[in-house]
């Protein structure tokens, strides 16, 4: 049994985002296995409520709250030294004192951190204690793809986040002992970012994201299917998901509604950007919020879709749409890292006029239904949260006695 330090920019708990959901099932595993000291911090009031149940888990916590506004207003800082505004984006005083006060007195044997933000917490000497970072995503890349499909200013101001968020990526992998990212795509993306800095000692790999079958399980509801109906679910203030709901219907679903008068799109996930509450507006358009059960809510629909034209990572909304049984119609940028294969388990459309054509063969009950059971079977066979949860245990313990033993040569 370790003594570990998570450290994770948003609450872990509960799993209804996609990062909470990757950073609540991996701190869910180690606490059942390690002594957890836990920091993270708030963006929302309603989570608050959420601190006595970890404090039960863990043999300490710390948590700052800090609104998005907040967290905004503190990234600017960014601009006067000269670093990303990731960097600032969290106040990290009370988090430093919590991190430094464990460090000196010797509680903890590994830090394990939930994106790179975190690592900003730490102080320069760790004691030889190791860290491994979970990046999930190469997030300078997003920016990157933010400055090259924005307006200036906006662009010059993404494009300097890419580049100084660049830097900082690059020093937190060469701190840490090990580097993980959501899939093998995001791990060679890195390495190959990291060309002139890598080493043989610099290990980073893909850890990819599992899926609950037994809540996204279809046999589970009974519910008849409207057999017109299409999905979308996610965070709907995410400026990706914000996109691609607002292309999606622009550009696809209205196409749509000309012939099939009866086509519905269902979007389902909190909190709701303005724009996206304003698609309510539109015949057949349906923005619902907050649902109390995303499963059933997917179980409704005929068809999921996520015509995401920026993503990073693996897709949990893909990934859930599959193990529901449901046949998904994906770009190619919302099938990387899962590599479903093209017309068999998923549907690839990259443009308005292909997302029509296979909506309009997968209206066809069988062939809706192939695909689905094919979908299903493929996330059974390759989204598996206990392998992703024990590939994090064995790396951690490596880490734990690698370091232990360039600590005990160094003794002697």
């Amino acid at each position: 049994m370790a003594r570990i330090l998570f450290l994770a920019h948003r609450i872990p708990y509960p799993p209804n985002k996609g990062d909470k959901i990757r950073s609540w099932h991996f701190l869910e595993y180690l606490m059942l296995r390690h002594e957890i000291h836990l920091g993270f911090f708030i963006d929302a009031e309603e989570d608050l409520k959420h601190v006595d149940f970890l404090e039960k888990q863990c043999c300490s916590i710390e948590y700052c709250f800090a609104s998005p506004l907040k967290q905004k207003i503190a990234s600017l800082a960014g601009f006067f030294n000269g670093t990303s505004l990731t960097e600032n984006a969290y106040p990290s005083r009370k988090m430093k004192r919590f991190v430094s006060a464990l460090i000196e007195d010797k509680k903890i044997d590994a830090v394990f951190l939930f994106s790179a933000a975190t690592f900003t917490f730490l102080p320069r000497d760790l004691q030889g204690i190791p860290i491994i970072t979970d990046f999930v995503d190469v997030d300078s890349a997003k920016w990157e793809a933010y400055a090259d499909n924005g307006k200036w200013p906006m662009s010059m101001i993404f494009g300097r986040e890419a580049k100084r968020l660049a830097a900082f990526e690059a020093k937190v992998a060469q701190r840490s002992v090990a580097n993980i990212l959501v899939s093998e795509n995001e791990a060679t993306l890195m390495k190959g970012r990291l060309a002139a800095e890598i080493s043989d000692d610099l290990s980073i790999l893909g850890i990819t994201n599992g899926v609950n079958t037994s809540v996204f399980s279809p046999e589970k509801y009974t519910a008849s299917i409207s057999p017109n109906q299409m999905i979308f679910t996610g965070a709907m203030d995410y400026a990706p998901n914000v996109e691609a709901v607002e292309w999606f219907v622009h550009s696809v679903f209205l196409r749509l509604k000309k012939d099939y008068s009866d086509m519905e799109f269902i979007v389902a996930g909190r909190p709701v950007a303005p724009s996206v509450q304003k698609l309510n507006a539109y015949d057949g358009v349906i923005v619902l919020g907050a649902v109390d059960d995303m499963a059933e809510t997917i179980s409704r629909s005929a068809i999921v879709v996520a015509p995401l034209l920026t993503a990073r990572g693996i897709q949990n909304k893909v990934l859930e749409g599959m193990a529901m049984g449901k046949p998904v119609i994906a770009t190619s940028a919302a099938n990387e890292g899962i590599n479903a294969p093209d017309q068999e388990a998923i549907w690839i459309a990259d443009d308005a006029d292909s997302f029509i054509a296979a909506t309009k063969a997968l209206l066809n009950e069988e062939t809706a239904i192939r695909m689905g059971f094919t979908a299903r079977k493929f996330v059974d066979q390759n989204f598996n949260w206990a392998a992703s949860c024990a590939s994090l245990e064995d790396l951690i313990s490596k880490a734990i006695d690698t370091t232990a033993n360039i600590e005990s040569k160094a003794v002697s």
